[in-house]
């Protein structure tokens, strides 16, 4: 998502056989990093026992203990996949910025993106709108993501109303005014790595009918085929 203050992606512009051993520098340094402090909301969160069905998979994922959830995102093989899509170099990526673009016709919704989730950030590999604005490339800390919601627990996360959410209420994207609605879908890597999400947004109440679930089902689908040449 498009949080209140963004910041530029960082990341070198060649993807070649010779930065392989940067990127495994990269995964290892992340792999250090002690970021607890950022999912201490996200744990909290998880606490109300009237949850809606599709927050189960995430619930799951860090019950009891923030741990399970750093774990999720810090996951060695998960990371790799993750960096291995190249998407986290500055684009352009024509392809995924025409899907993107696709999903908004598609679903007629103002809002789409492609989100890649690392261990500490969210970075956009694609992002449009209704106008045909192509967003530059930004990266937003883990706080101000909805889409690790739906990479922690490696399903949909669908929400109508956030405002009415007894969880996501609360949470940024929500108090800032940026999201009324959301769907988002994992995307999936061939070993079963969650490595980032296809969502949708509006900043108004929007019901996600079956027909669009299934849209964006299936354009995530043809982002998965894309990515990892399936």
């Amino acid at each position: 998502m498009t949080p209140p203050s963004p910041t530029d992606a960082t990341g070198s512009d060649d993807a070649s056989d010779g930065d392989t051993s940067q990127r495994e520098e990269r995964i290892a340094d992340s792999a250090e990093r002690t970021t607890f402090g950022s999912f201490t909301a996200i744990n909290d969160a998880y606490t109300d026992p009237a949850l809606d069905a599709i927050f189960e998979g995430l619930r799951a994922a860090v019950a009891g203990d923030q741990s399970h959830a750093w774990s999720a995102l810090n996951d060695s093989a998960r990371l790799r996949a993750v960096y291995d899509t190249g998407l986290l170099e500055p684009g352009p990526h024509p392809e995924i910025d025409q899907i993107v673009g696709l999903t908004i016709d598609a679903v007629g919704i103002p809002n789409a993106a492609l989100n890649m989730i690392t261990d500490v950030e969210q970075v956009n590999a694609g992002i449009a709108s209704r106008s045909g604005d192509i967003g530059e490339q930004r990266t937003h800390p883990l706080p101000d993501s909805l889409c690790v919601y739906t990479v922690i627990s490696g399903s949909p996360l669908i929400v109508d109303d956030i405002a009415e959410d007894p969880v996501l209420r609360e949470h940024s994207a929500a108090t800032s005014g940026v999201v009324g609605a959301y769907i988002g879908i994992p995307i999936i890597d061939n070993a079963g790595h969650p490595v980032g999400t296809l969502c949708a947004w509006d900043s108004q109440p929007h019901h996600w009918s079956s027909g669009e679930v299934q849209i964006m089902t299936d354009l995530a689908e043809v982002v998965q085929n894309t990515i990892f040449n399936r």
